[in-house]
C-alpha cells in the first residue's frame, strides 16, 4: 500500500470512527423498547403458565411465539348453555336471566410505593396480592365468582439494577394467581419515565416504582347475589381477619412517614426505625374470594350448589374504612352492634400511635375506623348462628382467622357502634362523624 493509499485509508477510519461517535443513539430502544420487552415476556410467561388455574374458562391460543395482541376465551359448554336458558331480550333489557358474565376493575393504589422504598425482592413477591385482593374480592363479596383477570403495570424505569425487583413481582404474583384459582388472560407493562413516580423516589436505577391496576371476569348468578337487602336485626356478623394494611389509608401512612421521620426521604432511607415501620406496610393483603366463593355454593368450573352459608350481605373493608363500606351495605332501620372486634394489625395501631405526635394528622380512635379497615378486611352478615359458625370453620380451611364479631340491630338512623381496640379503646357510634 502506497503512503497515499494508507493516508486515505487512515482518514476514512476515523472519520467514520468520529461519525459513529456523534451519531444519535435511538434512545426510545435503548431505554423504553428493549427493557419493557424484556419484564413484558415476563409477563406473557406468566399469564401462559396460568391459564389452567380454573376449570371455568378455556383460553384460546393467538398468534404462536408473540406475546403481543389480543386473546380470546371461552366459557364451558355448560356454562354457555346456562347462560342462553331463559336470557330473553325484552327491548334493551334481559328478562328471566340466570347466569350472566360480570367485570370489575380496581388498582393496588398508593400501597406500591413502600414496596418501592423497601427495595426488596423479597416484598416484591407479595405485590401482586393487591391487585387480586382489590379486583377479584369485590366481585365475590357481591356473590359473584372471580375468573379472569387482566393488568395494566406502568413502570418508571426497568434497568439491570432493579430487574431481579421486577421478576419477584412477576415471579410472586404468578403464585398468586395459582393459589387464587384465577387465570391472568392477558396484561400490558408500559415504561413511562416522566408519568410514574412515588413520594420516596430517588432517582436511583436500583428502585422499581410501579402503579398497577387490573379488571377480573367473573360469572353471576341470580340467585346466587349477595346485596344486604336480606339483612335483619339480630343476625351475626363475622370479621375476616387482616394481618396488614389493606389499601387504604395510604395517604396518611405517607404523610406520617414525612412528618416523623422526613421530610426529606434521604432521612428516611438512614432511619431504622423508619424502615421497620414501612417494612409492615409492604405485608401484602388477605385473599377471601376463594372462601366466600366456595360458602355461597360456587363449584371451581364456575357450576353450582347449595351455599354452604348463608350469607346476607358482605362489606369488603377499603376505602372509607367500617363506617363508609359497611355502613352503606345497611338496609334502612338497620344498624349493627360490632362489639368483639379483634385487635387492629400492630402497622395500625403504630400509625395511630405516631399520628398523636403531630397536629393535624392525629387519628382518633372514630377516624381510625374510617380510614383503616380495623382488623377486619371483610365483615359477613350470616342469617343464623350456624352459619356463622360454618364460615369460621371453611375460613379456616384456607387458612384464614375469622371470628363472630357483632350482630346487626334494629335503628331507624342505622346506628353502627363499635368497641374500639384502637388507641382510646371506648364504645363509638356512627353518630359521631355528624358532629
Amino acid at each position: 500500500m502506497s503512503r497515499r493509499d494508507l493516508k486515505e485509508s487512515l482518514f476514512l477510519f476515523f472519520h467514520f470512527q468520529k461519525r459513529e461517535r456523534t451519531m444519535p443513539k435511538d434512545f426510545y430502544t435503548q431505554e423504553i423498547v428493549d427493557p419493557n420487552d424484556r419484564a413484558s415476556q415476563l409477563g406473557r410467561d406468566v399469564c401462559v403458565r396460568s391459564y389452567r388455574n380454573s376449570p371455568a374458562a378455556i383460553i384460546i391460543p393467538h398468534q404462536p411465539g408473540n406475546f403481543r395482541g389480543p386473546v380470546s376465551f371461552l366459557w364451558t359448554k355448560k356454562i354457555l348453555r346456562e347462560m342462553l336458558e331463559g336470557a330473553e331480550l325484552n327491548g334493551a333489557e334481559p328478562t328471566n336471566w340466570q347466569v350472566a358474565q360480570s367485570v370489575e376493575n380496581d388498582g393496588a393504589g398508593g400501597k406500591p410505593q413502600f414496596f418501592t422504598l423497601i427495595g426488596d425482592p423479597t416484598v416484591f413477591m407479595g405485590l401482586g396480592w393487591e391487585i387480586i385482593c382489590m379486583v377479584a374480592e369485590d366481585l365475590s363479596r357481591s356473590g359473584r365468582f372471580p375468573v379472569i383477570i387482566d393488568n395494566v403495570l406502568d413502570v418508571k424505569t426497568v434497568t439491570e439494577e432493579n430487574f431481579h425487583l421486577v421478576q419477584a413481582l412477576f415471579n410472586g404474583f404468578e403464585e398468586a394467581l395459582h393459589i387464587a384459582g384465577l387465570i391472568n388472560i392477558t396484561g400490558e407493562t408500559a415504561i413511562m419515565q416522566h408519568s410514574v413516580t412515588a413520594f420516596c423516589d430517588v432517582h436511583s436505577p436500583r428502585q422499581l416504582i410501579v402503579n398497577w391496576s387490573a379488571s377480573c371476569i367473573g360469572l353471576c348468578r341470580r340467585d346466587r347475589l349477595i346485596d344486604g337487602s336480606k339483612i335483619k336485626p339480630g343476625m351475626p356478623i363475622v370479621g375476616f381477619k387482616e394481618n396488614g394494611y389493606r389499601c387504604n389509608g395510604g395517604t396518611l401512612h405517607t404523610k406520617l412517614i414525612l412528618a416523623h421521620w422526613g421530610p426529606e426521604i434521604e432521612n428516611v432511607l438512614g432511619n431504622k426505625d423508619a424502615l421497620d415501620f414501612v417494612r409492615k406496610l409492604t405485608v401484602h393483603s388477605v385473599y377471601y374470594g376463594k372462601t366466600i366463593a366456595r360458602a355461597n355454593g360456587w363449584n371451581p368450573d364456575g357450576s353450582a350448589q347449595n351455599p354452604i352459608v348463608n350469607m346476607a350481605g358482605i362489606a369488603h373493608i377499603t376505602g372509607g374504612g367500617v363506617w363508609k363500606k359497611f355502613g352503606e351495605m345497611l338496609p334502612d332501620g338497620i344498624g349493627a352492634k360490632l362489639d368483639t372486634m379483634p385487635k387492629p394489625p400492630d402497622v395500625l395501631l403504630e400509625a395511630q400511635e405516631i399520628s398523636w405526635n403531630h397536629e393535624g394528622l392525629k387519628l382518633p380512635d372514630l377516624r381510625a375506623y374510617g380510614t383503616f379497615h380495623g382488623g377486619c378486611g371483610m365483615l359477613v352478615v350470616c342469617e343464623t348462628e350456624k352459619d356463622a359458625e360454618t364460615l369460621i370453620e371453611e375460613a379456616a380451611k384456607d387458612g384464614i382467622r375469622a371470628q363472630r364479631v357483632g350482630q346487626t340491630i334494629e335503628s331507624g338512623i342505622g346506628e353502627i357502634l363499635i368497641q374500639s381496640r384502637f388507641k382510646e379503646n371506648r364504645l363509638l357510634s356512627s353518630r359521631e362523624l355528624e358532629k
